[in-house]
C-alpha cells in the first residue's frame, strides 16, 4: 500500500550536471512514495537524467549558469515531471535519437525517454523555450507490460 502523496513542487537547479543526484533523488524519493518498483524507479531516473543532461548539453551548450526547473506532480497512481528550459523552444519533430542500428555510444537519450515513459510531450513555454513534460504510473501487479 503507498503512503500518502505530497502536493506538486518545483525545484530549481542550474545547468550543472554536478546537480543531476540531487534530482535524482527528489524524483526517486517521490516516485517511492507512490509505490513504483525498483525497476520503475530504474527507468524513471534514467529518463529524468537523459533529458535534463540534453537540456544542459543542447539547449545550454554545456554552461553551467543557467536555470531548468524541474517540477513534480506526484498523485496516488502517476507521477508527472515538467522539465523546463529557458532556452530557444526544441520543435519536437527536429528531436530523435539516432537509428538503432547505429551502434556507438551516445545518441540515444530521446529513445531510453521515449521508450521507459507513458507520456512523453514537449511544449513551447511561457518564456520561449521547452517544458518536457514526462508520465508514469507504476504496473500493476496483474498487469506484467
Amino acid at each position: 500500500m503507498s503512503q500518502a502523496v505530497s502536493p506538486a513542487f518545483q525545484i530549481t537547479m542550474p545547468s550543472d550536471g554536478r546537480y543531476l543526484h540531487l534530482v535524482r533523488a527528489v524524483v526517486d524519493g517521490a516516485a517511492r512514495r507512490i509505490g513504483f518498483s525498483a525497476e520503475d524507479l530504474h527507468t524513471i531516473a534514467l529518463a529524468v537524467t537523459e533529458a535534463v543532461t540534453n537540456v544542459i548539453r543542447h539547449v545550454y551548450d554545456n554552461a553551467t549558469d543557467q536555470r531548468i526547473d524541474l517540477t513534480l506532480h506526484p498523485s496516488s497512481r502517476t507521477l508527472r515531471l515538467e522539465i523546463t528550459d529557458y532556452g530557444t523552444y526544441v520543435d519536437p519533430a527536429t528531436i530523435a535519437s539516432r537509428p538503432l542500428e547505429d551502434v556507438r555510444p551516445g545518441g540515444l537519450g530521446v529513445h531510453l525517454i521515449k521508450s521507459t515513459m507513458d507520456e512523453v510531450a514537449y511544449q513551447r513555454n511561457e518564456h520561449g523555450g521547452t517544458t518536457l513534460t514526462l508520465v508514469k504510473s507504476p504496473k500493476s501487479e496483474k498487469d506484467p507490460t
